[in-house]
């Protein structure tokens, strides 16, 4: 063979890696041995390093049949893993794990172990749908308080205090103790799991046996964990056991800056807590490949803290500043009326699926859906206001869509990944001839539906009569899918919020070139756009008015999570001024971490100013009665 056939026949993964040799820290990564925690600063190539490192080790470190498992923090990460896996050519399978901690301990752990260590386990194990969920806490409740507030107590105290036997169990909050108690009573009853059950389950198999963890080991010798600050004490524990001494490879991936799930009971110090093990090597990412430098210097003064971060763009980037004083209507048509169109026009070739709108909360984006609406954008929205919520079966369906409006000709969209995800929700025992036709059938469907102005209910209808329906019939762990597709079914009915929905603007529900982005600041981690444009930052709102200081803590970390999904332009908009639901008005003004950016780039600590600041390159433009404030740094 010649050198340069030896060349192309080197495997994906290779080719991939070579982008990482200009990256000292990626390279590190990429050649590292053993276990290793990587804080990756936003933007940094993380999940790309992550990835072409998987395969990697799946290809060179781990023999067949054994295996990696990859946990991450919920099922679009591992959507995303996936498919750059797939692209690397490495498939999840047999010798790849790639889902979320709830999934993992269900399938690795709970079903195949909990009968054999005599833990009762309901066999098929029936996952308790969401509506179960909380009928079943709404029950538990009212047998032990009237008290309707208690959704973010009860969730954080399941979630920290996972030791049952341990005297803190019920001296640190006997009440919510007594309420999880007869709530997992009631689960128990009605031969249901729910998500913390498999996770507070598998944790109790691993911590309590070795025989279990050595199973694992044999199984999986190497431990990926993408998104490690967000996932909380259960896995820290779990990975405790699993990892040290002498366990599994573990390859931690985080980043403390970007931990904002504290309601679910995430802690960014148990991440820095395994960085500073002495038996685990610790390879920081800090080059920023997205945002511009004065993006990253105002992601800095958000944050509250100094990082050394640096950018790889030649472009500085913009902070913008819009004060529009009569609330966040206004601010959502100015939004929709005024800058999306000057954004699209300002450079040559951008798409609205470039420009993404992050806000707090669902009601916020009720005004935003309704002013992209009265604009005739098409958008895509993820909030708790949208029609149909997320699942492992709802992106699947997404991506048969997105191959059946050209996937399948681009190859954005693998079909063997399609038919490999079908045949694993289908997890029941199946004949060889049974699962044979299951993948004709999804193969067949697929083929002959590639009409992608068709209305999405009638290629739904057609795939749920066909076979997918029975799917979700048969299968006792998709409990919960089969009520998130039935909600979506309803709401693309002819009636439904989404009757207009086609299979090609459903098949872009990952993204799409032709639809804004509306989106929580939550569920925009992890993800990148041209322009983020930010409304609603009021104070008492961000942070909310009675945060204590670690609330505070997270909020600026949320707010960093917002600036840092920006490549080129930000744009921070408010009113000054916020009514509650019961329609009292606050006015405390912008809010404070507004200020810390103005007061970092030279705006002033009080707002915007209507003069140019001594020594500040802010240029002020009037637009009516309002200021707007941009703030560049070249």
């Amino acid at each position: 063979m010649s050198l340069a056939n030896a060349s192309t026949a080197k495997p994906r993964y290779m080719h991939a890696a070579e982008d990482l040799r200009a990256n000292s820290e990626q390279w590190s990564v990429y050649e590292s041995g053993g276990n290793c925690v990587v804080l990756a600063g936003p933007g940094s190539g993380k999940t790309k390093t992550l990835t072409i490192k998987m395969a990697r080790m799946l290809a060179e470190d781990v023999r067949p049949p054994r295996g990696i498992a990859c946990i991450t923090y919920n099922n679009q990460c591992a959507r995303e893993l996936r498919k750059r896996l797939s692209q690397l050519g490495a498939y999840e399978g047999r010798r790849a794990f790639i889902g979320t901690l709830h999934s993992f301990c269900l399938q690795s752990i709970v079903m195949p172990y909990a009968p054999l260590a005599g833990l009762s386990a309901a066999n098929p194990v029936k996952v308790a749908s969401t509506t179960e969920i909380k009928e079943l806490q709404e029950k538990a409740l009212k047998k032990l308080t009237d008290d309707e507030r208690w959704g973010p107590r009860f969730d954080n105290y399941r979630r920290t205090h996972l030791n049952r036997t341990h005297p803190s169990w019920k001296h640190g909050d006997e009440q919510a103790a007594k309420v999880i108690e007869t709530y997992e009573a009631l689960l128990a009853e009605e031969g249901l799991i729910d998500f913390d059950s498999m996770v507070l389950t598998g944790l109790q198999l691993v911590r309590e046996h070795a025989w279990v963890r050595k199973a694992l080991k044999a199984r999986f010798p190497i431990l990926v964990i993408d998104e490690y600050q967000d996932l909380g004490r259960a896995l820290h524990e779990i990975v405790t056991h699993l990892c040290f001494p002498e366990g599994m490879q573990l390859l931690a991936v985080g980043d403390p800056d970007q931990s904002i799930y504290g309601f679910t009971g995430a802690e960014p110090s148990l991440l820095r807590e395994l960085a500073q093990r002495p038996d685990v090597a610790k390879i920081e990412l800090k080059l920023n490949y997205r945002c511009g430098s004065e993006i990253i210097h105002a992601s800095e003064a958000a944050l509250g803290e100094e990082r050394d971060f640096e950018s790889a763009s030649d472009e500085p980037g913009e902070i913008s500043f819009h004060e529009r004083p009569d609330g966040l209507d206004d601010q959502a048509k100015f939004i929709c009326t005024e800058l999306i169109p000057k954004a699209l026009a300002r450079r040559k070739g951008r798409k609205i699926g470039d420009i993404a709108v992050l806000y707090l909360d669902k009601n916020d984006g009720d005004a935003m859906a309704a002013a992209a609406a009265t604009a005739r954008f098409q958008f895509i929205r993820v909030d708790g206001n949208n029609p149909y919520q997320p699942s492992p079966v709802t992106y699947w369906l997404e991506d048969c869509a997105a191959w059946c409006v050209g996937g399948w000709r681009t190859g954005a969209v693998s079909l063997s990944d399609l038919v490999r995800r079908w045949l694993a929700f289908n997890s029941s025992p199946q004949s060889d001839h049974q699962r044979r036709n299951m993948r004709v059938a999804l193969v067949r469907f697929l083929r002959d539906n590639r009409v992608p102005e068709a209305p999405l209910r009638d290629w739904l209808g057609k795939m749920l009569d066909g076979f997918l329906q029975t799917c979700l019939d048969r299968e006792t762990g998709l409990r919960d899918d089969a009520e998130k597709v039935a909600k979506l079914l309803n709401a693309v009915s002819v009636d439904g919020a989404l009757q207009r929905y086609t299979v090609a603007i459903f098949g872009g529900q990952k993204g799409s070139p032709d639809q804004l982005n509306l989106s929580t600041l939550h569920s925009a981690k992890g993800l990148e756009y041209d322009i983020v444009i930010l409304p609603g930052l009021e104070e008492g709102r961000i942070p909310y008015y009675n945060d204590d200081d670690r609330a505070i803590r997270e909020k600026r970390r949320l707010f960093y999570v917002g600036l840092t999904r920006a490549r080129h332009e930000v744009h921070l908009l408010y009113s000054g001024w916020y009514e509650n639901q019961y329609g009292r008005r606050f006015k405390d003004g912008p809010s404070r971490f507004v200020e810390d950016v103005q007061r970092r780039l030279g705006g002033g600590a009080s707002g915007p100013s209507d003069k140019n600041l001594p020594g500040s390159p802010a240029h002020l433009k009037r637009d009516g009665a309002v200021q707007q404030v941009k703030i560049t740094h070249k």
